[in-house]
């Protein structure tokens, strides 16, 4: 699947296209503009050469004759050195004089003659020579004081135009991804400037869990969209946090009023097995009821220890602590229970691993995790347990060889009250709470829980916590020392 842009890059992508359109569009205006400047400005150059040509040296032929006009012509202008064809013929066609590169003219044009000396309309045209060269040429029509018709032209190769037009075409395209690199940057660091509150928003978030939903994102006081964005999520947040807490404090009073009637029940129950005044069947039911009101028990304690991981108990009491000591410990006091489903519990240990934590809580972890292996792995199976150092974590593997988890049931394993349906087909006892606080207590040190499972294969349970470097455990124990 392809992953999508972000916003910074559709924005760039748009605002580069976008500058990319408009300089292409002006810069073919441009192009197009400069080419009919050009163009007119050389025209208007030949019809006042032309101008020149019939009011100063045409006008006096009658008198001077056409030996004047051609030596008169070649004195002033030197047409063949400044590259301009020059010619002047009468009505019937009849050449008066024609500079030396003339030739490649074609017929005089058609000019209409009024009333006027000089013939208003010019007539413009554009003409190619045998070697592909292209001329401008301007004709007037020019009457004499005795009558006699003429017609003066005036011509100039196109080459300076094409030169000037060819210099700037060049400028365009080199111009071009110049000005595209330089706006990508400028687009990359200003939308990196205004795009910076929303990833300082997504960074935050990132960090706000159960246990600190306290903390708000950070607003910026532009008056923009994302300003508004920041407080309406802070609104929610807070609303959620609100809500959260009294789904706490129900769960945990709840679970507080609970633990009371329930020890009474079970204290009552025990006290009238004692008496053993009760027939045989009336026996049986009363310690089914005793059964399922130490479970009851059980759960009450689990949702009361999860409110209060939920609520953030573990971040004030913290200790740093040797887990591969802690560790060792556990399993040595879970080896009775392994040992009457003869069972195998092998603790492979790294020294040194220090971690900062609250040592009730993780001991719960290890139990938890250990009790699990024990209840689903057939007798004569095997649980590994292992520690292991790795850069910044510590790492607590439990290995076992039992039933393991399907992969239907995988992805809901630490679901508080989830039991699959091989524990119920099983009929194990357990409360559904065990991995999800599990979970919780992991989380609220900073660390992570994770499973890979193959069903009648075993499973391997990873708790992954943030690691204390030896040198800052020494620090920490000195200051609690120092403190005492």
């Amino acid at each position: 699947m392809k992953r999508p842009r972000s916003i910074r890059a559709r924005l760039i992508t748009l605002y580069v296209v976008s500058l990319s359109l408009i300089f292409v569009c002006f810069g073919g205006y441009t192009y197009l503009g400069f080419k009919q400047y050009l163009l007119r400005s050389l025209q208007q150059t030949l019809l006042r050469r032309a101008h020149q040509i019939a009011s100063t040296i045409l006008a006096e032929m009658p008198e001077k004759g056409e030996a004047y006009v051609s030596s008169e012509i070649q004195a002033r202008y030197a047409p063949e050195l400044n590259e301009r064809i020059m010619r002047i013929t009468d009505i019937s066609g009849r050449i008066i004089y024609a500079s030396k590169n003339a030739g490649e003219l074609s017929q005089p044009p058609r000019v209409s003659f009024g009333e006027s000396e000089i013939e208003t309309y010019p007539v413009r045209r554009e003409e190619t020579t045998p070697d592909k060269e292209h001329l401008q040429v301007v004709g007037i029509g020019y009457r004499l004081s005795n009558g006699a018709r003429y017609v003066v032209e005036v011509g100039a190769p196109e080459n300076d135009l094409f030169d000037a037009l060819d210099g700037l075409l060049l400028t365009l395209l080199l111009g071009f991804p110049i000005f595209i690199g330089v706006t990508s940057i400028g687009a990359y660091i200003l939308l990196g400037r205004a795009l910076r509150p929303v990833d300082e928003i997504v960074h935050s978030a990132e960090r706000i869990t159960l246990q600190n939903l306290s903390r708000r994102l950070p607003v910026s006081a532009t008056g923009d969209e994302v300003e508004r964005l920041s407080l309406a999520l802070n609104r929610m947040i807070q609303r959620l946090d609100e809500a959260f807490q009294v789904t706490s404090r129900f769960s945990a009073d709840a679970s507080h009023e609970l633990r009371t009637p329930l020890t009474i029940m079970r204290g009552e129950l025990e006290a009238l097995l004692k008496e053993g005044r009760f027939t045989e069947e009336q026996t049986q039911q009363i310690e089914s009821i005793l059964e399922e009101a130490e479970r009851l028990t059980q759960i009450v304690e689990g949702l009361l220890t999860i409110s209060r991981l939920d609520a953030g108990e573990t971040q004030v009491s913290k200790d740093p602590l040797d887990l591969s000591e802690l560790v060792s410990t556990t399993v040595e006091q879970m080896k009775p229970l392994a040992e009457d489903k003869s069972l195998s519990i092998v603790c492979e240990t790294s020294r040194d691993v220090m971690v900062e934590v609250n040592e009730v809580r993780l001991r719960q972890v290890v139990v938890n995790l250990l009790d699990n292996a024990i209840k689903y792995t057939p007798e004569g199976g095997k649980i590994t347990v292992r520690i292991k150092a790795a850069p910044h974590r510590a790492i607590l593997e439990v290995t076992d060889n039992g039933i393991g988890i399907s992969g239907e049931a995988l992805p809901h394993v630490f679901d508080r009250f989830y039991r699959s349906a091989q524990v119920e087909a099983r009929k194990a006892r357990g409360t559904g709470l065990g991995l999800s606080m599990v979970q919780s207590i992991v989380e609220a040190h900073g660390g992570k829980v994770t499973v890979e499972s193959c069903e009648s294969q075993g499973s391997t349970f990873w708790v992954e916590l943030p690691r204390l470097e030896l040198h800052m455990a020494r620090k920490l124990n000195l200051i609690t020392s120092s403190s005492e």
